[in-house]
């Protein structure tokens, strides 16, 4: 018999959430975004982008308890 572990649904946003912000942040997208002349709000924008999913993940877990 194996061993079942089920995290549920949540851990599975908590992951796409993650690799989003790394994709974000730690890619060579990067450097686009932060070139982007004339927009000096764009990286706060980034982080409330990244931000956001992760209140409502945030909520949604705490819910389901």
């Amino acid at each position: 018999m194996s061993p079942h572990s089920d995290s549920g649904p949540g851990l599975d946003s908590v992951v796409l959430v993650f690799l989003f912000g790394v994709l974000l942040f730690l890619s060579p997208f990067t450097f686009w975004w932060a070139e982007a002349a004339g927009v000096w709000y764009l990286p706060y924008l980034f982080w409330l982008v990244l931000i956001l999913p992760i209140a409502v993940l945030a909520r949604r877990l705490r819910h389901d308890v």
